[in-house]
C-alpha cells in the first residue's frame, strides 16, 4: 500500500465514523516532566526536581488512552463497564497523535461524538479536569464544534503516509457498538 492509499483509507474510516462526531478537540503535551525524590540515609527528603523525564511515544499513547477512558466514564458512568451496556454507552473518540516524528510540539487531535446531552454544557470543564490529571497534560487545549467533516478528515490525516503512518490511533479509538454493525 502506497502513501496515498494509506492516507485515503484512514480518511475513509474517519469520514465513516465522523458522521456522528460533534466536536474536535486539540490537547497539547509537555516536553519534559521534572520530579523525583532525593534519598538521603534511606529516607525520602522531598521533591526537589532532581531528574527529568522525556516524553516518549508510549507515554503519549498511554495519556491518550487514559484520557479517552476517563472521558467515557465521566459521560456514561458505570454503564461503560457493565457487560449489558458497555457497547452502547461509549463516546465516539478517534485520536490522532502528531509531532512524534517531527520538530513540532507533540499534540493530539480527538474527534468527539455521542456525548450525552447533559454533558454538553460542561464538556469543556470536564475535558480540562481530565487532561490536567494525566501525567503529560499541558494546560493548553482547544474544543471546537465540528462543522465540516470532510475538511476535518483531511486535516486529521495530514501526517499519514508522509511523516507518521500510525498517526491515527485506531487501537485507542472508542467507537460505540451500534456504529460497528453486527460485530459489536
Amino acid at each position: 500500500m502506497n502513501r496515498k492509499q494509506l492516507q485515503a483509507a484512514d480518511q475513509y474510516l474517519v469520514e465513516r465514523y465522523g458522521a456522528w462526531a460533534t466536536h474536535m478537540l486539540t490537547l497539547t503535551f509537555t516536553d519534559m516532566k521534572r520530579g523525583g525524590y532525593v534519598i538521603q540515609g534511606g529516607w525520602a527528603k522531598g521533591a526537589v526536581n532532581s531528574y527529568e523525564y522525556e516524553l516518549t511515544a508510549e507515554a503519549a499513547m498511554d495519556s491518550v488512552r487514559y484520557f479517552v477512558e476517563a472521558l467515557n466514564y465521566k459521560c456514561f458512568g458505570r454503564k461503560t463497564r457493565k457487560q449489558r451496556t458497555k457497547n452502547v454507552c461509549r463516546i465516539l473518540a478517534i485520536p490522532v497523535l502528531e509531532g512524534l516524528n517531527s520538530c513540532k510540539r507533540v499534540h493530539t487531535h480527538i474527534l468527539l461524538g455521542n456525548i450525552p446531552v447533559h454533558m454538553l454544557t460542561r464538556l469543556e470543564d470536564t475535558v480540562q479536569e481530565i487532561w490536567a490529571n494525566t501525567k503529560w497534560g499541558m494546560r493548553r487545549m482547544q474544543l471546537d464544534e465540528l462543522h465540516d467533516l470532510d475538511g476535518a478528515a483531511h486535516y486529521l490525516t495530514k501526517e499519514v503516509g508522509y511523516i507518521n503512518d500510525g498517526a491515527v490511533c485506531w487501537e485507542h479509538a472508542s467507537v460505540p457498538g451500534r456504529l460497528l454493525g453486527k460485530w459489536s
